[in-house]
C-alpha cells in the first residue's frame, strides 16, 4: 500500500470517528430534549451548531468517499 493511501485511510478513520462522536452527542441531546419541558435559547443554539457541525463533517466524508462501517445514524432516528 502506498504511503498516500495509508495517510488517506488514517485521516478518513479520524473523520469517521469524529462523525460518530457527533452523532452520539446529537442522540444524547435528543434524548435529553425529549425529557425537558422548556428548552433554553442556549440549548437550542447549541443543538443547531452541533447539527451544522455534523452536516459539514458528513459532507466532507462524502466528498472524500470515506467508508463507514458503523450502524448508528442519530440524524435519521
Amino acid at each position: 500500500m502506498k504511503k498516500i493511501d495509508k495517510i488517506k485511510q488514517a485521516e478518513d478513520a479520524k473523520l469517521m470517528d469524529l462523525v460518530e462522536r457527533v452523532q452520539q452527542e446529537i442522540s444524547l441531546n435528543k434524548g435529553l430534549d425529549n425529557t425537558t419541558l422548556d428548552m433554553s435559547d442556549d440549548n437550542i443554539v447549541a443543538d443547531k451548531i452541533l447539527r451544522a457541525e455534523y452536516a459539514f463533517l458528513y459532507d466532507e466524508a462524502r466528498y472524500r468517499h470515506a467508508s463507514y462501517t458503523g450502524v448508528t445514524n442519530a440524524i435519521s432516528q
